[in-house]
């Protein structure tokens, strides 16, 4: 046979042999949306292998890695439902007051299809989540914490997951591996960080954070034991959730040879998570490829150069909250304590019962009404009727 034919054979064979490589390699991944109103991950996924859900992937779900589905899903695709009788709970996220009924069925075996990969969850949880946390989601998943077979890549240089076989890849060697911590949450780690603030000051922590996904701040404390070192700085930025949290802007110093510039510090004072809990989340994620490998209990961290922070732009300044008391009265019941909040040096104080604003009864109060550019308050305070005007500053940035 001639020499240039048999060359074009082979050359043809093996271009079709990589071809083929590759396409499986991609068939294996799932590339993933962030929805910057929510900061979190929409992965799509299969169940009973034609039954597609857009998942929030979300590794601080669940002691187990958890599998859950929202109600109205469910209701649409009744199918799913297991032909055993569920445990029933009163459940939520961490990050919402409410709680929702919450069916249970355990030790299931509920099959999932994640791009060409079939994993296993050992639970399925049903409840409303769309009511719960307002987001446009089937559900969510976690990585199963029993799953040894695999390694789990979080992508954030190309935004995909992929799911390896355990025993054909290895962690890049770039990556910072950090000893898994099983706790109460699937999922964590300990980073030393040094923190420098924009004053010059240094704060050095060792703590051991939850990694939690679907949680968009860089990393988040729970009214920490460090809490009078920050407030001693006054270039917080508080924005709305609860009763408010603020964030402070620094340079970290990470494992004591990675620098993170703009790393932001998230102070909660009310979420249901334990008080004295550290997590990190999507925003600091986002500066690394992750590695999960559970069989081998540990977490790679593979720094990438383009980070692009995922803002919710829709996420408003957090000024003051009120409660309606069992009298239908609108009582402040917390003040947000920074120097650019117009309300606090305007004088509204917690305790203050606010009966109108503009001349317009709290109970018939719009958007559009403190839309304007200075708002009037007739309050109540300690059983004296007062007036109390609040110059608006419009230019006030917004987002989070």
């Amino acid at each position: 046979m001639n020499m240039r034919i048999i060359s074009f054979i082979l050359l043809f064979s093996i271009s079709i042999i990589i071809i083929s490589c590759n396409n499986n390699h991609n068939i294996s991944r799932i590339y993933f949306n962030i929805d910057p109103n929510v900061q979190e991950i929409f992965i799509p996924v299969h169940l009973n292998d034609s039954i597609k859900a857009n998942m929030v992937f979300d590794t601080g779900a669940g002691v187990e890695g958890k599998f859950s589905l929202d109600s109205l899903f469910i209701t649409k695709h009744s199918s799913l439902i297991p032909k055993i009788y569920p445990d029933t709970s009163h459940r939520g996220s961490a990050w919402v007051n409410e709680r929702y009924l919450n069916l249970l069925y355990k030790n299931i075996n509920q099959k999932v299809k994640i791009g060409n990969t079939d994993v296993t969850f050992k639970d399925l949880q049903i409840i409303n989540w769309k009511k719960a946390i307002n987001d446009d989601m089937d559900g969510l998943f976690s990585i199963p914490k029993s799953d040894t077979t695999h390694l789990w890549e979080l992508n954030f240089e190309h935004n995909y997951l992929e799911i390896h076989p355990i025993t054909a890849f290895k962690m890049p060697k770039d990556c910072l591996q950090c000893p898994i911590i099983f706790n109460s949450y699937p999922y964590s780690i300990k980073i030393p960080i040094q923190m420098t603030f924009s004053n010059g000051d240094t704060l050095t922590t060792n703590h051991i954070y939850i990694i939690d996904s679907a949680m968009g701040s860089d990393i988040a404390l729970i009214c920490p034991n460090e809490l009078a070192f920050f407030k001693k700085h006054d270039d917080d930025v508080w924005t709305y959730f609860y009763d408010g949290y603020s964030f402070y802007t620094v340079n970290a110093m990470i494992f004591n040879n990675l620098s993170i510039d703009s790393l932001r510090i998230y102070i909660y004072n009310k979420t249901t998570f334990p008080t004295g809990t550290c997590l990190i989340g999507l925003n600091f994620l986002k500066r690394f490829n992750i590695f999960f490998d559970l069989k081998n209990r540990q977490i790679g961290l593979q720094p990438i150069k383009n980070f692009q922070r995922i803002v919710n732009p829709v996420s408003r300044r957090f000024h003051y909250s009120t409660e309606i008391n069992s009298k239908g009265q609108y009582i402040i019941t917390f003040i947000a304590d920074y120097k650019k909040n117009y309300y606090k040096t305007a004088g509204l104080q917690t305790g203050d019962e606010i009966t109108a604003i503009n001349g317009i009864s709290i109970k018939n109060i719009t958007f559009e009404t403190v839309k304007q550019d200075t708002l009037l308050y007739d309050i109540i305070r300690q059983g004296k009727p007062m007036k109390i005007v609040v110059p608006v500053d419009k230019n006030e940035k917004q987002g989070d």
